[in-house]
């Protein structure tokens, strides 16, 4: 299982054809060695009643069912241990074929038969992975950037990076114990950590640019205050984890780098909902049947809405469809931002930031 992409949620978004099931499930039905556990076994269950109440034709119907029977028995040779950070999987299965997705949202149980895929959990997961978060770990002896939010995580390589202090040629260190020991006292030892640092920022500049991922260090002082004041401003130091992690994988790393991590998003989360207060009220909706007008039109900038959301819409031919959904399909097909947010008082269900004034219902 793979952690979903903003192009695998448009790629799922985008397939339309005949007795699409989807499901979202806790990750820990899917997790016990090579059996296929009671929980998934039952999901099954669910998904072909569905299907036939539908009235799927038997042959689709036992074509699903072999899908996904195929995809809830985890090969002998499963990759490595678990990654713990995986809370609950989205399955994509048709008669043509079966998708599951690991996520580290906790997406709510689901389940849809239609003509094309539920997307909004599964996009809420693969937003939660963004920006992508490396993590500098830096000594007088040793140096790694690891990006904690790979599954699993895992070390970047980076051509002419230091990989301690004595590499860095304008030191003319010997590198022996004594000598490093004398740096700690001489008369100058924060210019030599800040010449290190400098040169660890311009080996790792190109990676976070060409990965648009932001910086987090994990490094004792003064190491660690150097690296912070020598940052690019277009690229500073986001966050930081105290200590020398010499000893540390890069599992724990990004155990460590969590919490940092999940206030950078909620930030990040922060700002769009400060947008979306201050932007002129012309330019925001809050009414569900105009934000769909709106993106039909291409109007919409930002879509905020809850993926949790449901409300029961009417689609081509009397198709029952799921409005939040419909709504975030719209928005990925017209190049909109699109923002999940929990609705708990701050912001109602689904909201707008338009890109231009329209004419609203009853105005």
């Amino acid at each position: 299982m793979l952690p979903p992409t903003e192009d695998a949620v448009r790629r799922i978004a985008d397939d339309r054809g005949p007795w699409r099931v989807t499901a979202y499930a806790p990750a820990h039905e899917r997790v016990r060695g090579n059996r296929v556990t009671t929980a998934a076994r039952s999901r099954i269950r669910d998904a072909i009643v569905a299907l036939e109440q539908a009235g799927a034709p038997p042959e689709a119907v036992e074509a699903v069912r072999a899908r996904l029977e195929q995809e809830a028995s985890p090969p002998s040779d499963a990759e490595g241990p678990w990654d713990g950070r995986i809370r609950s999987v989205g399955i994509f299965a048709s008669p043509d074929g079966c998708e599951v997705l690991a996520m580290t949202t906790e997406a709510p149980e689901r389940l849809g038969v239609g003509d094309r895929y539920l997307v909004g959990p599964l996009l809420e997961a693969a937003l939660a992975e963004r920006p992508p978060v490396l993590v500098l770990a830096a000594s007088e002896r040793a140096v790694r950037l690891v990006d904690v939010t790979a599954h699993p995580a895992r070390e970047v390589e980076v051509p002419g990076m230091p990989r301690e202090l004595t590499d860095v040629e304008d030191l003319d260190l010997t590198g022996d114990r004594g000598t490093l020991a004398h740096l700690r006292v001489s008369e100058d030892p924060k210019q030599r950590l800040r010449s290190f640092s400098r040169e660890l920022h311009r080996a790792i500049e190109p990676v976070l640019r060409e990965s648009d991922a932001l910086l987090a260090v994990a490094a004792a002082e003064p190491l660690l205050s150097a690296l912070r004041e020598t940052a690019p401003e277009a690229l500073p130091v986001a966050a930081a984890v105290a200590g020398n992690r010499d000893a540390d994988s890069v599992d724990r790393l990004a155990e460590l780098a969590a919490p940092a991590v999940d206030e950078l998003r909620a930030r990040a989360l922060e700002a769009q909902l400060m947008r979306l207060r201050e932007s002129p009220r012309d330019l925001v909706l809050r009414d569900p049947g105009e934000v769909e007008a709106a993106a039909r039109e291409g109007a919409v900038d930002t879509l905020l809405v809850d993926p949790r959301w449901r409300e029961a819409a009417m689609g081509e031919g009397g198709a029952s469809l799921d409005r939040g959904d419909e709504l975030i399909r719209l928005a990925l097909a017209t190049g909109a931002r699109v923002v999940p947010v929990h609705a708990a008082g701050q912001v109602e269900p689904v909201a707008a930031v338009l890109r231009y004034a329209v004419a609203r219902q009853g105005g």
